[in-house]
């Protein structure tokens, strides 16, 4: 899966590839991993965060014990942070996880998921600071820590589908909370947002029991 930088100012930034930026922190001797970086970053935005690139790349560096970046390295996390930003600000529905194309190894892919939920809750927990969220959105970060502990058995039709629907279900629900805390409904439009929801609660009913 990819997420698009234009050198151009006020094009739509290109997405960034999971091999690209996982070949550019080796490069930096193993900063992080490309969905560990992606996930904090949807849970700061997610939060109602609004850090501009700089303060995001600092912040990532003291996520990371207080890595440095080489200029290469920093245009690329900038291009996925204005990525992903215009991916939600645009209230697109195809907004996506960056994790390994669907050609790797199971066992990658599901790792991967899981350090995109973990560090979702922690970027999460940081834009938020202490201001009360719905029980909604705790539930689904609960689904969250739960799915971070996922293990993939062995390699198969049936654990392939489970792979599917459960990163379905946390793309959903990532654009979920998005948009009901950074975008709450007006109070005389209720339910615009419970097909979302209702879509990701039925792919968690089918995947984590």
């Amino acid at each position: 899966m990819t997420m698009t930088f234009s050198s151009q100012s006020g094009d739509i930034p290109a997405a960034v590839s999971f091999d690209e930026l996982s070949n550019r922190v080796a490069d930096q001797g193993g900063l992080s991993h490309p969905s560990e970086i992606h996930g904090y970053l949807c849970g700061l935005l997610s939060a109602g965060s609004q850090p501009d690139v700089q303060k995001w790349l600092k912040q990532l560096a003291e996520q990371m014990g207080d890595k440095s970046f080489d200029e290469s390295t920093g245009q690329l996390l900038s291009q996925l942070f204005l990525h992903t930003l215009n991916e939600l600000e645009s209230g697109s529905l195809a907004a996506t996880m960056l994790l390994p194309d669907d050609d790797e190894a199971l066992g990658l892919r599901t790792e991967s998921l899981g350090l995109w939920c973990q560090s979702f809750i922690s970027g999460f927990g940081q834009g938020l600071e202490n201001r009360q969220v719905s029980e909604m959105v705790e539930e689904v970060l609960r689904d969250f820590a739960e799915i971070s502990l996922i293990e993939t058995a062995e390699e198969n039709e049936e654990s392939e589908k489970l792979y599917i629907e459960v990163a379905e279900f946390v793309r959903l629900a990532w654009l979920n909370v998005y948009a009901e805390v950074c975008q709450p409904e007006p109070q005389d439009d209720k339910g615009s947002s419970s097909n979302l929801e209702g879509a990701g609660k039925s792919e968690s009913s089918q995947t984590l029991h």
